[in-house]
């Protein structure tokens, strides 16, 4: 697919099991996406998420374009509803599984990074890394709080659990765990820089086992970003990974090569839950 502004070969990706991967692109807008949905419980909610969350922010935002400029929404207000549109879709179909969500959204030199759940958006940043996702988990503070509020429960069965049964706290459907699972997406706002030069989107099954700064440095050393994506995730696996497995290597050094800033630059985090 012609992706816009040197990504068009620059993709790797390997999928396991009950996950989804998607990609699209608007080379008129300078958009393109890179996304994962960690599917449990079933595949069904992870192959609606990836048909249905992008399309739906394209045409939201096609139809934000339309008005006046002083009346428009921004990507993130848009995204937001994306997530909260799909999770109201398999709720309604009585769709009992769920899926995790991340995203990485580049619109010419600014990016929004968006998840529910513990799939995670990894950039390279110089010789560092860093995570543009927050993982959900029902133990942390924040989280806890919020489900215990709702009247839900946290119960440690192995680990920590939604009302016993899930271990993670925001995620796409799940609708017999409603509301203590929230659908509500945070989003990561800002600008590259030339500094940019590697991106990895995974699930959990790389993250239980790998540090950021592993995987981004296992992405640099292949110039291939398929090979990389393939080594990131034997990488897990000899680490003794048991759960999905599934990697997104973008190479970004084109894209970035041209941009003007060299320190990529996070301008707000987005989060309503």
């Amino acid at each position: 697919m012609d992706i816009p502004r040197g990504i068009s070969e620059e993709i790797g990706f390997r999928r396991t099991m009950e996950d989804e991967h998607a990609f699209y692109e608007d080379p008129a807008r300078l958009f393109f996406s890179a996304e994962i949905y960690d599917g449990h419980g079933g595949r069904q909610p992870a192959q609606i998420a990836a048909q249905m969350l992008t399309p739906w922010f394209l045409r939201s935002w096609s139809r934000e374009r339309e008005r006046p400029p002083g009346e428009r929404r921004d990507e993130a207000d848009i995204l937001r509803e994306a997530y909260l549109a799909v999770d109201a879709h398999l709720v309604g179909r009585r769709v009992q599984a769920g899926t995790c969500a991340a995203q990485l959204y580049l619109i010419g030199e600014r990016f929004l990074a968006a998840n529910a759940g513990d799939s995670r958006v990894v950039i390279g940043t110089g010789q560092g890394a860093a995570v543009l996702t927050e993982d959900h988990k029902p133990d942390t503070r924040a989280e806890r709080s919020r489900v215990e509020a709702l009247g839900g429960s946290v119960v440690l069965l192995g680990v920590p659990r939604v009302e016993g049964i899930l271990a993670i706290s925001r995620a796409l459907g799940d609708a017999c765990l409603k509301p203590y699972v929230s659908a509500e997406p945070r989003i990561t706002e800002g600008v590259l820089g030339s500094e940019n030069d590697v991106a990895v989107l995974a699930c959990d099954g790389v993250w239980d086992v790998l540090s950021p700064g592993e995987v981004i440095d296992a992405a640099r050393q292949e110039r291939d970003p398929r090979k990389g994506a393939e080594g990131i995730s034997r990488m897990a696996l000899d680490r003794g990974s048991t759960d999905n497995i599934t990697v997104i290597v973008l190479d970004l050094r084109k894209y970035t090569s041209v941009l003007k800033n060299r320190k990529m630059v996070i301008q707000k985090v987005h989060d309503r839950a």
